[in-house]
């Protein structure tokens, strides 16, 4: 059962400046060490800026805003078979479990000027459910 849905853009630009201007401060604020890990190369920004379009996507499909949930309480990776996943922890991980979040579904898309993330949040399904 759905029990939100999120999408988020961004400018990959806007991720740039923020990078050049606060450096570590920001990466280290944002993202998790394996994040920043598969943010590296040629096409670095866009990951980053997909990333954060995931994690502002994941905070509305959750119903909160970053006022409640951390930016690094979200993680978001790749499972074994490519797909992007969020992984919720710290106040993400306890409000989802509080409002019966089972799993948390992403789509991503990137160019070198825009990033793009839905999220959808699934909920347990209760007897007599569709």
């Amino acid at each position: 059962m759905v029990l939100g849905v999120g999408v988020d853009a961004v400018e990959v630009a806007r991720i740039r400046r923020a990078v050049d201007r606060w450096g570590e401060a920001f990466l280290n604020r944002v993202y998790t060490p394996v994040e920043l890990a598969r943010a590296s190369g040629r096409d670095g920004p866009a990951r980053l800026a997909v990333r954060f379009a995931a994690k502002e996507a994941v905070m509305k499909a959750l119903g909160y805003g970053w006022g409640r949930v951390r930016f690094r309480d979200i993680e978001v990776t790749r499972d074994p078979g490519g797909r992007p996943q969020a992984r919720l922890y710290g106040a993400a991980a306890r409000l989802a479990e509080q409002a019966g979040v089972v799993a948390v579904h992403l789509s991503l898309s990137h160019t070198r000027g825009y990033a793009v993330a839905v999220a959808v949040a699934e909920g347990r399904r209760e007897a007599g459910d569709r």
